[in-house]
C-alpha cells in the first residue's frame, strides 16, 4: 500500500517533489517471510496520528487517491522550489478532496489509522495479532538469515529491537480492525504496487 506517512505530509510536499516513495511507515512486519534485507524499512513506525473511526468510503478514497498522489511531479532534493512545493501542495489537496476527504489532514488521519491496523495484521493468517508478535517473528527470521551481509543484519536487528523496546502500540478499535481486515487483500495489493515487492 502506498499510503502517505504523516511525516511525509507534515514536512510539506517537498518530499513528494523529491521523489520520495509513498510507502506506509508502519509496514512493521507486514511480511515476516520476506527477504530480511527489507527489515529496516519495515521496523520503523510513523509518527502517530489521530486515530479515527474508519469508513469503507475512506478506505476506497485512500486507495484511489494514492496513485494520483504518487504521480505528483518530483524535483531535485538539493534545489527546493517554494513555488513548485505550493503547487504540489494544492494539487495534493485537490486530489484528496476529489476522493472524499475534506483536507490533507483528514486524509492523513485515515491513512495513519489504516497503517496502525495493518501493522498488526499477520499476512499469513490475515488476522490482527498486534505489532509485537509480528516483529518477534521478523526478528527470528532475520537472525536465522545467513545470506544477509553482517553489517546490514546488525543494523536491521537494532531497528527491530528498538521497535520492540518501544512497546506495543495502542490497539486500534475493533471496528477499524474489522474494516481493514475485510479490505486486506486490496490494501496488500496496493502495497505491492507501491514498493515493487510481490506480496
Amino acid at each position: 500500500m502506498t499510503i502517505l506517512s504523516r511525516s511525509l505530509l507534515a514536512a510539506s510536499v517537498s518530499a513528494l517533489l523529491a521523489g520520495t516513495a509513498l510507502v506506509p511507515g508502519i509496514a512493521l512486519a507486514q511480511a515476516p517471510a520476506q527477504v530480511p534485507a527489507q527489515a529496516p524499512a519495515q521496523a520503523t513506525a510513523p509518527e502517530p496520528g489521530k486515530a479515527i473511526a474508519l469508513t469503507q468510503g475512506q478506505i476506497d478514497g485512500l486507495l484511489v487517491a494514492q496513485p494520483e498522489l504518487a504521480r505528483l511531479p518530483g524535483a531535485a532534493p538539493d534545489k527546493p522550489d517554494p513555488k513548485a512545493e505550493a503547487q504540489a501542495q494544492a494539487e495534493a489537496e485537490a486530489i484528496v478532496k476529489r476522493n472524499g476527504f475534506a483536507s490533507l489532514e483528514e486524509f492523513q488521519d485515515a491513512s495513519d489509522t489504516v497503517d496502525a491496523v495493518l501493522g498488526g495484521i499477520d499476512p499469513e493468517t490475515t488476522r490482527y495479532v498486534g505489532a509485537t508478535p509480528l516483529l518477534k517473528k521478523q526478528l527470528a527470521a532475520l537472525q536465522a538469515d545467513k545470506s544477509m551481509p553482517a553489517k546490514e543484519k546488525v543494523e536491521a536487528v537494532k531497528e527491530i529491537e528498538a521497535a520492540l523496546a518501544a512497546g506495543e502500540p495502542e490497539k486500534p478499535s475493533p471496528a477499524n480492525i474489522t474494516l481493514v481486515t475485510r479490505n486486506y487483500a486490496r490494501l496488500s495489493a496496493a502495497m505491492a504496487e507501491g514498493d515493487g515487492t510481490p506480496k
